[in-house]
This record gives C-alpha cells, structure tokens and sequence, in this order.
C-alpha cells in the first residue's frame, strides 16, 4: 500500500512540474504577441507528454527541431529552441541530476577527436586574419554536441532508439507532403513531375540536400525491418513509407541523395543477405543498360539525375577550395572565414550566369563554406590540421561501427538488423560528404547534422552496452 502511495506521490510531483514548465514555457509567447496562439499548444502538447509520459514529448521535440527552425521567422526558430531544449534539459536533468560521475560515458576516440577539433579550430582562428570570425561557428558546435549527447543519455533501450527514427519517418513524410502541395501548386500538374523542364521541389527547407538527407536516413531503417519482419501488417505500412518518401526523392531529384540510398541498402544487402546483394548488383547493372539502350527510359534517367548539368558547377567551386588551400596550407584561413576569402578565388566574372549563381548561394547561406565537400571544408578553414580532423571522423565512425555489428553477429536479430541499419546510415552520410558537404558537421546546424549524431550516438549505445548472453 505504501508503495503504491509513493508511486502516486512521485507520479503527482511530476505532473506539477511539468505543468508549472509548461506555463513558464508559454510566457515567451504569450510576450511575442505575433505567436501569442503558440502558449496554448505549448501546454496542451505538454500535458499530452504527461498523459502519455516522456515518449511522446521526444517525438514532438525531434519532429519540430528538424521541422520548425529552418526558413521560419526567427521569433518562432527561438521559441522552437526554447521549448524543445528545456524539455531535454529537464528529462536529462530528471534522470541524471547534478551526479556527474552517473552521465554516460563517451568513447575515448570520440573525446579524442572533440579535443583535436576544437584545438584545431583555436589553433587556425589564432593564425587567421579573421580571428574572431569562427566564434559563432565553435558556439553551434557545442551546442549541436551537447543536445547529441543529451539524446544519447536519454536511451534507455532499443525502444527508445526506434522511437527516435520513427520520428525521422515523420519529418520525412511532413517533407513529402508539403512538397507535394509546392509541387502541385506550381505551373506543372503532377503528371509533368518527370519533366525536364519542372524545378526542384522541396518544401520547408531551403536546403534541399538538407531535406533529402531524411530520406536517406530512413530508407536502412525500412529495409532492414522488411529484410526482417515477417508480419503483413507491418510489411504493407513499411512498403507505403517506402514509396511515399520516394516520391519527395524524385520532386528533389537529389543524386547525391540517391546514391547515399543504394550504398547504404548495398551495406544491409551484403551483411544480411548476400544473395541480395548479388540481385541487386546485377539488378542495377541491367537498369542501367537498359536506360543507356532504350532512349525514352534514357531521357528520364537524363532528367531524374540531371546529367545535362553535370556536376552542378561543383568542379569550379572545388577549384576555388583548392586553390585556397594552396595559399594557405597550413592553417587555412581560419574558421568561418571563407566567405571573407571567397570572391578572392571566383572562377568566374561577377555579372556571368554562373557567377551570378555563386553569389545566390553565397548569400542564402550568408556566407557558410561552399566546398561541397566536408573535408575541402575542413582543409580550407582549418588547413592541414583540419583535413586531418575531418577524415578522423569517418574513421572513428566505422572502427566504433565495425566492432559494433562484430559485437552483435550472434545476437538477437532484432538487435542485430537494427545495429546494421544505423552503420548503414551512417555510412551513407559519410559518403553524400564527399558531394555535397552537408550532415556531418555543418556550422553546427541542427537540421543538417543531428540526424547523423543520433545515428552515431545510438550506434555507441549499443557499442558501450553489455551484451545480453540470453538474446
């Protein structure tokens, strides 16, 4: 009886704090009258999460970090922040307190690495001649780490992980949904979606490849659970997300983004099933012979993967980084630098097409690194320090991966198709890197990199958790 008494007790403070939160919450809004309607979802989401307990909040907070800070008015991103990170203090602070020596531990590769990052960075602002520029730059960072690793300490099991993609599906079906709406109230119908002459769509973000890098973190997750499942139910929902999120791929008409895809489905193919793996080689073999021989299917791939463009005016923009790398090999020219630096290398004049393109980019990204690629990012603001830095990363991901699905071979399969699908993603991130820069270590921003950190962070859960001899 007593126990039942002090379950009620804890179960009672814990709906008052939540609720006192949830006012203290909604006072920003209701101050900022052009978001004075947002106070009243604050308290009704989080008296929701007291209904439904913890679970349902984190989906709400990941679904709106990755939803509701992008090209949104900066009152509502700040809001948005506001909400969303004291919601992950509290649950951190729940659970953990002020105990310090109780905080899960990292790896020490991965401490390894924060610490020559950040004495990387220090090192290249000191010989900048732009000194200060980078100090917003290293400010993201820390935060994009510390809200990582306040997700990472939330996992309490593989539940918690699935959750955790589960809510990426969401986001990437809000995608899809509201590119669809863009798309169909364009100048084109939806029959004209394979035309050659119909923009790229993508809705919320401004960034498409950001948008598309949800895509590509949820196709290992479909696969491994249709490679695993054996009921109906869950088959016939898993194959509709997988078609539907193929619909936003083609209005994005990403190729980096599709080649992230049929590497990471080749990861799960050739450790899970290598008879797969094998079909699906020879699968893509014939698919592209015969869309070389057949000329209609050669107009659409021509027009789905944009070859006429070729490689997007990536080849000019790679020779700017590396002649900037070239003049400053060493220490590079400091982080957040570049945009300082850039009009110094332009390939072209000012008033050319492909100019005028560059200074678009410059400008909607307010000067972030244009090298699409991570590591002529690194190597240009950080020099050799930074190059050193940035392959470091890749290399610690797989070492911690490699051991991981070691680890779990002979476990359950569960567990197993699960460790598969987030090395896979990972991987398939990693190398979208080489192409397009974006969602390893992106200015630190939560849209573009989070997915990866909460691949990475869960891979080492299951890295750092015991083994269970029963499963």
């Amino acid at each position: 009886m007593n126990g039942k008494v002090k379950i009620f007790d804890n179960r009672l403070r814990e709906i008052q704090s939540l609720l006192v939160l949830s006012i203290a919450l909604s006072i920003p809004a209701i101050l900022l009258s052009d978001y004075l309607f947002l106070s009243l979802p604050v308290l009704f989401l989080l008296i929701l999460a007291v209904i439904f307990e913890k679970r349902f909040l984190i989906i709400i907070i990941i679904v709106s970090l990755f939803t509701l800070v992008g090209d949104v008015g900066r009152t509502l991103r700040q809001i948005v922040y506001l909400v969303d990170f004291s919601l992950l203090g509290y649950f951190f602070l729940s659970k953990y307190g002020l105990n310090f020596k109780s905080y899960p531990k990292i790896p020490k590769s991965l401490k390894y690495f924060l610490i020559l990052y950040y004495s990387t960075m220090i090192i290249s602002a000191v010989m900048s001649d732009y000194p200060f520029a980078g100090i917003g730059l290293m400010a993201r960072q820390m935060a994009l780490f510390i809200i990582a690793y306040v997700f990472y300490s939330l996992i309490n099991s593989i539940n918690d992980i699935k959750q955790y993609f589960n809510s990426i599906y969401v986001v990437g079906f809000i995608l899809v949904t509201f590119s669809l709406l863009a798309f169909s109230q364009g100048e084109a119908s939806l029959l004209e979606i394979f035309s050659p002459d119909r923009p790229r769509v993508s809705a919320i973000m401004s960034n498409l490849e950001a948008s598309t890098n949800f895509y590509v973190v949820s196709f290992p997750f479909i696969i491994s659970t249709l490679l695993l499942t054996k009921i109906n139910s869950v088959k016939k929902l898993n194959y509709f997300i997988l078609i539907y999120l193929s619909i936003g791929l083609i209005l994005a008409m990403s190729r980096s983004a599709l080649i992230g895809i049929i590497f990471s489905t080749a990861i799960i193919f050739f450790i899970n099933k290598k008879k797969r793996f094998y079909q699906l080689l020879i699968g893509l073999s014939a698919i592209v012979l015969s869309f070389f021989l057949i000329q209609p299917l050669n107009d659409l791939l021509t027009t789905f993967l944009r070859i006429e463009s070729g490689v997007s005016a990536r080849d000019y923009i790679w020779k700017m980084s590396v002649d900037m790398i070239n003049d400053n090999f060493l220490f590079g020219v400091g982080p957040g630098a570049y945009k300082y630096e850039m009009l110094n290398y332009f390939p072209y004049m000012l008033d050319n097409w492909w100019g005028k393109l560059l200074i678009y980019f410059y400008e909607v990204t307010d000067g972030a690194n244009l090298s699409h690629n991570f590591f002529l990012t690194f190597f240009t603001e950080m020099g050799v320090l930074g190059f050193i830095t940035a392959v470091s990363l890749p290399f610690i991901y797989l070492r911690i991966g490699i051991k991981t699905l070691i680890k779990y071979k002979k476990q359950s399969a569960e567990k197993f198709y699960l460790v598969v699908a987030l090395f896979a993603a990972g991987c398939s991130i990693i190398l979208r890197n080489f192409f397009n820069g974006i969602g390893l270590l992106y200015v630190g921003g939560i849209q573009t990199d989070l997915p990866f950190w909460l691949i990475f962070g869960s891979l080492i859960y299951f890295y750092q958790s015991q083994i269970e001899m029963n499963s």
